[in-house]
């Protein structure tokens, strides 16, 4: 069973970042995937790296359109994803030392995240991408 499905409730109304957004999930699910398969660390540090890596490059498309359309809570936004990147990034450093990291903190980690982050602060910015003609 998949971590996080994809349904509208999760579009922004901008279809390269419902593409990016997609993408990241699949990234979750392919790591919830791999802990269920009993996948080795490196193999689970590897996809939480592609995620990292991924997240990047979603992150700057986001925050050039913020600049672009003059989004007023750009900072904020901008400090969500930090936290982001900072707490999967903090997680695969622990496995690389030989931290115990539980799965599950991951997964949950992950799920919670994108749901809140998405269908609330993502959504705030639709109404201003929208109005500058993004879609």
């Amino acid at each position: 069973m998949d971590l996080i499905e994809w349904d509208d409730s999760y579009s922004v109304n901008v279809y390269l970042i419902d593409r990016q957004h997609q993408r990241i999930f699949e990234y979750a699910n392919e790591y919830q995937k791999a802990v269920q398969n009993g996948k080795s660390e490196s193999a689970l540090r590897k996809l939480l790296d592609g995620l990292v890596e991924y997240a990047a490059v979603h992150f700057s498309t986001e925050e050039r359109y913020f600049i672009q359309f003059n989004y007023k809570e750009t900072e904020e936004h901008k400090r969500e994803h930090k936290i982001l990147t900072a707490k999967i990034l903090d997680l695969s450093s622990k496995s690389r030392v030989g931290v115990s990291v539980e799965e599950d903190e991951v997964s949950n980690f992950l799920k919670i995240w994108l749901d809140a982050h998405i269908k609330g602060t993502d959504h705030k910015y639709i109404e201003c991408f929208n109005q500058g003609g993004l879609r």
